[in-house]
């Protein structure tokens, strides 16, 4: 009973993140957008690493999910300290949050890690890879928003 309340909130949450990042997304790439293309461009930089995590998580696959973490942490960094792309001050501190969360996720991720290889009754790993990084997949959907603006875009 209580894997399966933990699944049903993970997959809510991932589907309610997906779908604002999908709309910041929509955001970026529509006629009138608002932004730099540097801006569009770390946004869709972050929008894609993160689409790659989810999948990897949602895939059970722990290595790739370590793998994607360790591009991840790059890329935040730069955004946080404002190195490689120009963007405003909100986007900078979701940056840093979301580094943060990052840096979290891949300890837990490395721990889980080493659990499945002297553990046996664990619920599934795609269950336990999304549970681990749900507030990861949150920070970095607020950051792709911030760095689109917050616009709202009609999905469909």
């Amino acid at each position: 009973m209580k894997n399966q309340l933990v699944r049903a909130i993970t997959i809510a949450v991932t589907a309610a993140s997906l779908t604002l990042a999908g709309a910041g997304m929509a955001t970026a790439s529509g006629p009138g957008g608002n932004g730099s293309s540097s801006t569009t461009a770390a946004a869709a930089e972050v929008q894609s690493l993160r689409d790659a995590l989810t999948a990897r998580a949602d895939n059970g696959d722990v290595s790739g999910t370590q793998a994607s973490i360790a591009e991840l942490a790059p890329v935040l960094s730069d955004l946080a300290q404002g190195k490689r792309y120009t963007i405003q001050a909100k986007a900078k501190d979701s940056a840093a949050t979301a580094r943060q969360e990052n840096t979290e996720a891949k300890k837990n991720v490395d721990e889980l890690a080493a659990k499945l290889d002297t553990s046996q009754g664990l619920p599934p790993v795609s269950a336990l890879l999304n549970a681990l990084l749900q507030r990861l997949l949150i920070s970095l959907s607020s950051l792709v928003n911030d760095l689109l603006g917050g616009l709202a875009v009609p999905v469909g």
